[in-house]
């Protein structure tokens, strides 16, 4: 999941690449993390995206994709709530 972050990962691809079931997983999973796999992956790909986004030729539909996104308006609402950043500001990312 790490090396692959913009791959779409499902809770039962997660918990077959561990043999497990769904529910063993996400059990297993929050109880050594503390939090999700769907939170953390969701982490990893926006601290990507906000690294990306500080690279001025570097546009925001690249980025989205770059992250796993096929749409700028779902990454957009992704990377806002993920960064908790005011929607006003995230808009400013559909001109470049």
């Amino acid at each position: 999941m790490l090396q692959e972050s913009a791959k779409q990962w499902t809770l039962p691809m997660l918990a077959q690449l561990d043999n497990m079931s769904r529910t063993t997983f996400m059990r297993h999973f929050e109880t050594v993390l503390g939090r999700s796999a769907t939170g953390l992956l969701a982490d990893i790909r926006m601290s990507i995206a906000a690294n990306a986004l500080r690279i001025p030729s570097v546009g925001t539909e690249a980025v989205a994709e770059l992250v796993g996104y096929q749409s700028i308006a779902a990454f957009r609402r992704a990377f806002t709530q993920v960064m908790h950043i005011p929607r006003v500001v995230t808009c400013s990312l559909a001109i470049r």
